[in-house]
């Protein structure tokens, strides 16, 4: 089975809802804020760069298309989403027939980690990601303070895609800029990632 996930202007959302509705393809959608290479939406003063926006608002569709309809989907989606500008998103590909050198890494984190994990991977030189606010707990099944148990507590998801080269770089930028040593810190998943393509230029590749 294969699962296809697209980040999508916010603005845009509408008519890929409309499209995959039309086309009587299941998916589920979330609001989440995200990036590219770019690093967010900056603005060129007349002394220096400055950045306007470090996160853009966009929203998440996590679509099982029937086998065999994969590439079609992609292009739906793509078409409903285009605009030609910097900022319309990415489409991941996660199969299990196809093999590639590239990786989605997924971090849970705490959410007060944020802002230092998302600083340590741009100096480490990895600008591009997407993240949203989940709850989770680990294997303590969450904490009791009193006599209050909180089995579900507030964490925030960053997701990366990069080369399987980068791996261990980003690994290891995030678990050292998220380590507080205490339970709750979080986890980080490293997946298989079939194929990527950017809606702006239509073209397949990171």
């Amino acid at each position: 089975m294969s699962e296809i996930l697209a980040v999508v202007r916010k603005e845009r959302s509408y008519e890929v809802m409309r499209t995959l509705t039309e086309e009587k393809i299941p998916y589920v959608s979330w609001t989440v804020k995200g990036r590219g290479k770019e690093g967010g939406l900056r603005y060129k003063g007349l002394v220096r760069e400055k950045v306007l926006m470090p996160f853009l608002p966009k929203r998440a569709f996590l679509v099982f298309p029937e086998e065999g309809r994969e590439e079609e989907v992609v292009q739906l989606i793509i078409e409903s989403a285009h605009t030609g500008a910097y900022g319309d998103g990415k489409i991941f590909l996660i199969s299990e027939k196809e093999e590639s050198t590239m990786r989605l890494i997924k971090a849970v984190i705490r959410p007060e980690k944020v802002y230092e994990v998302v600083k340590a991977l741009e100096k480490a030189g990895f600008k591009a990601m997407t993240m949203w606010d989940v709850v989770g707990r680990g294997k303590e099944g969450g904490v009791v303070v009193g006599e209050t148990p909180y089995d579900e507590l507030a964490k925030t998801l960053i997701m990366v895609a990069v080369e399987e080269r980068d791996v261990d770089k980003v690994v290891s930028t995030i678990t050292k800029a998220a380590r507080t040593g205490a339970y709750g810190d979080g986890k980080v998943f490293v997946c298989s990632l079939s194929k990527v393509w950017t809606i702006r230029t239509r073209e397949e590749g990171l």
